[in-house]
This record gives C-alpha cells, structure tokens and sequence, in this order.
C-alpha cells in the first residue's frame, strides 16, 4: 500500500510534497451571515451518502468507518485512537476540499477490512463530531477495492477489482438486485488518486469530473461558471460558506446548469455550487470546467461502482427524483 506523503512542513513546500493527503471532507452549508453550531450539525447530520463499512483497528471490535471516494487518505477518530491507545505519529499537511492544515496522525499497525489487511500506517486524526463515525476510508485504502454505492437501498459493497462477485466485505442487509442499463466510463487516475471522469457536459461543455461521496452537494469551479454563463450579478443567485473538517472555508455561489449530463444519462437543469475549492487546485483542474460530483448527483442514480484497479466507472439507471437544491438560510 502507498503509504501517506508525510509534510510537516508549512504549504509552502514543493507542490509534490504538497499533494500531501487530500483528506475530502463532509460540507457544512450556512448561509453568508453568521450560523449557530446547532444549525452546523444539524446539516452535518443531513448528509446524503454517508455510507459506512464495519472495519477493525489492531483486531479490536468492528468500528463504524464512513466511506468516502474524495478523500486521498483514511482517518481516525480523536476518541477511537485514545481508547486504543495508538501511538502518535509525525503531524501531516493534510489538503482538505477547502483548505489545508499541519494535522496530528496516530499509527496503526493494523486495520482488517472484511477479509483484507492492511499493515503499518500512519493516517490522520479529527474529533469524531466532525467525521460523524469512528473513521473514514479514503482512496489509500478503496483504491484497492471495487466500490458499489446501491442509491436506492443505501448499501455499499466491498469487492476485488474486476470481479463482479465474490465481495470481500458489504453491509450486513447488502444484496445485488437485478441490474437496471448501465453505462461504464472510462477515467484517469489524478495525483491524488481519483478516478478524474469527462464524459461530463453542462449546457454542451465539456467537464472534467469526479466522484465525493463525502460531499453532500455538487461543486462547480468558476470556470465552469462562466463557460455555462451563470452571471455572479443574477438576483437568484445566493452565497454559500462551505466548511470543512480541515480548517478554513469557501464562500460559493448557487446556480443552476440548464441541461447536465453524466454518463450520457440526461439529468436536465440542475442547480450546482460554484468555487474554486482547494481540491480543484490540487488536482490541476482550476483553469478549466471542473465538477466535483457530491450527494446531491449521485442519489440521483440506482447504483455506482468505482473500479478503481481498472479505472472504470459504472453507473446504473436514474432514479425519478429532483436532484435536492442546497440548503441556505435567508440573511
């Protein structure tokens, strides 16, 4: 396994060693003016995918682990490595979606993932309020797997890449049902380890995209904006902050897209978030339309299967549902 790229260093470092962990984390959407806390989880706690696996550190009981295709390496909850007693590791420049931050780690000589192993890492640490569950599983470890998200039962299955069988680890209620036309794109790796799609068009441009289970909306960046002509002066539009477990936020703007297609799948006007985010600068992809595709998109599908080994990307039939518009309070 491809261990993390240490960088105590401050984000001034070579942009190699910048890449770092690119650590994707649950958004928290607040209107412009100031928001409570109590209002921060309660959308926390709103998230669309939050999909997770039982997983087991250093053969202790199985511990809730959400999975999350954005993020480039796994973490652990600040309460789960206290009461395993997991030796502290060096701090990490850790590059979140909105930010990046010098991020404490903890070692683990061992995590058991159904039936897989994995042996000596060091993977960051956040205050389990903020991952929701007891851990994450970033692409340092799917990577290694077939990931299924079943949308419509809200299961997820683990399986070898390349097989369609045989699943090394699903939900304890996860069953194949009978597969609706399903259409497998192709994708490039990115340096941080994401499955980059193009068969994405907004309004008949071209995209480059790619998959956030652990994003609760969709994100433009800006020059997808303006290649699809959403006008910053319209008085539609409205402000977002997007914040993320690692520190610091984005201020978005909603907009909606009059036609968008994923997969050559036709999901008709649909109402996005434009920034450029963090993430998109780290995966080179500022200077042309870019979609990170979250929570709101994937729903909006029977299924998904990430195949990571073979860059392949499936996606089952649509489901009859509006894709939901973000959540935002009046100032």
């Amino acid at each position: 396994m491809r261990p993390p790229v240490h960088d105590p260093t401050p984000p001034t470092a070579s942009r190699r060693d910048a890449l770092g962990l690119l650590a994707s984390t649950p958004f928290l959407a607040a209107a412009q003016d100031q928001s409570s806390p109590s209002e921060e989880v309660r959308l926390l706690q709103n998230l669309l995918t939050r999909m997770g696996v039982e997983v087991r550190l250093e053969g202790d009981s199985p511990r809730l682990f959400f999975i999350d295709t954005g993020a480039e390496a796994s973490a652990v909850s600040v309460e789960l490595a206290q009461s395993l007693g997991l030796p502290p590791g060096p701090s990490v420049n850790v590059h979140g979606v909105t930010a990046a931050e010098i991020t404490p780690t903890v070692r683990v000589a061992r995590i058991d993932i159904g039936r897989q192993s994995f042996t000596d890492l060091t993977l960051p640490v956040f205050p389990r309020s903020l991952l929701g569950a007891d851990g994450l599983l970033g692409l340092d470890l799917l990577s290694r797997f077939r990931l299924t998200l079943d949308m419509s039962a809200r299961r997820v299955t683990l399986s070898q890449s390349g097989s369609r069988d045989a699943p090394v680890l699903r939900d304890a209620q996860a069953s194949y049902s009978l597969r609706q036309r399903e259409v497998v794109v192709t994708g490039r790796r990115g340096q941080s380890g994401q499955l980059i799609l193009t068969r994405v068009e907004a309004d008949g441009v071209d995209v480059s995209a790619f998959i956030d289970s652990g994003a609760q909306y969709s994100i433009g960046n800006l020059a997808l904006m303006r290649a699809v002509g959403v006008s910053q002066s319209n008085d539609a539009a409205r402000m977002v902050r997007l914040l993320g477990i690692v520190g610091g936020g984005v201020t978005a703007q909603t907009g909606t897209v009059r036609s968008l297609k994923v997969a050559g799948r036709a999901l008709g006007p649909t109402p996005l978030l434009f920034a450029d985010l963090h993430a998109f600068g780290v995966m080179n992809l500022i200077e042309q339309p870019a979609l990170l595709l979250g929570g709101d998109l994937l729903t909006r599908f029977s299924r998904i299967s990430l195949d990571y080994g073979r860059n392949r990307v499936t996606f089952g039939g649509l489901l009859r549902r509006p894709a939901p518009r973000p959540e935002v309070r009046s100032p």
